[in-house]
């Protein structure tokens, strides 16, 4: 009787000692199951602020590449900060970094004048014409810059004018801050020899600008067209002198009627 009631307390010892350890391994899983737990919930919390910081990224770059806004262009509503000289020929109006732009194209007409030496002709010929960009808002606008071009002096033919449909307003870098280009020519002559053509790109004040002269085709033969490239283009990203040059080539045809 002595044996069995020790072989029951070795056994009830047994289990118990056996329960325990049991109890040891459960709560051991259930600290590392809890410590994946929040590794995965510390990953996914990265993961979605990586998403998130990732978008607000994308929606920035739509905004910056949505920057510049046109805006409808009226040369007989223009603020009363808007001085220019000649006659409107074109213009654009938008919105960018810099706020609201107005950029005009005007020119004047051509003027006769009696030459003081007329050692060919009695009367000469002279014309201008002008290029204004002002920034502002409302009726408050200032100048950001000015060209001005002429022809003077000339007794034969005189040609000054902007190649039409040549003005163009890009942000070929989308940095928010718009370029604005055109192109004009110019001439005296008394025959059908090329005008000389002028690009000019303006990226706020930064300007840029191709010379040469507009290709003439006379009887199969070709005549100028070519051109040369101001070395401000060196500064400048390779988008704008690309754009240049196909402006350049989609105008350079000059046609005499």
């Amino acid at each position: 009787m002595e044996k069995i009631k020790n072989l029951f307390v070795i056994v009830i010892t047994a289990s118990l000692l056996l329960s325990c350890s049991l109890c040891r391994v459960i709560n051991n899983l259930d600290k590392k199951a809890n410590k994946e737990d929040k590794k995965t919930e510390t990953e996914k919390t990265e993961t979605e602020k990586k998403q998130v910081t990732e978008e607000s990224g994308n929606k920035n770059t739509e905004q910056t590449t949505r920057e510049v806004e046109m805006l409808e262009f009226n040369k007989n509503d223009l603020p009363s900060d808007i001085k220019y000289t000649g006659s409107i020929v074109t213009g654009k109006r938008w919105k960018d970094r810099n706020g609201e732009n107005i950029l005009i194209l005007t020119k004047t007409k051509v003027k006769q004048k009696k030459a003081k030496q007329p050692d060919f002709e009695e009367y000469i010929n002279e014309a201008e014409l002008f290029g204004y960009h002002y920034t502002g808002s409302g009726n408050s606008f200032s100048l950001l810059w000015k060209i001005n071009d002429f022809v003077n002096d000339c007794p034969f033919d005189l040609t000054l004018d902007f190649i039409s449909g040549s003005l163009s307003i890009t942000d070929l870098n989308d940095n928010g801050i718009a370029e604005s280009t055109f192109l004009y020519k110019m001439a005296c002559r008394g025959d059908v020899s090329p005008s000389t053509l002028k690009l000019m790109m303006h990226e706020g004040e930064s300007k840029y600008a191709l010379r040469g002269d507009m290709l003439v085709t006379v009887n199969g033969f070709n005549e100028g067209g070519k051109y040369k490239v101001d070395k401000s283009f060196d500064s400048a990203p390779s988008s704008f002198l690309e754009y240049a040059k196909s402006q350049w080539n989609e105008f350079r045809l000059e046609t005499f009627r």
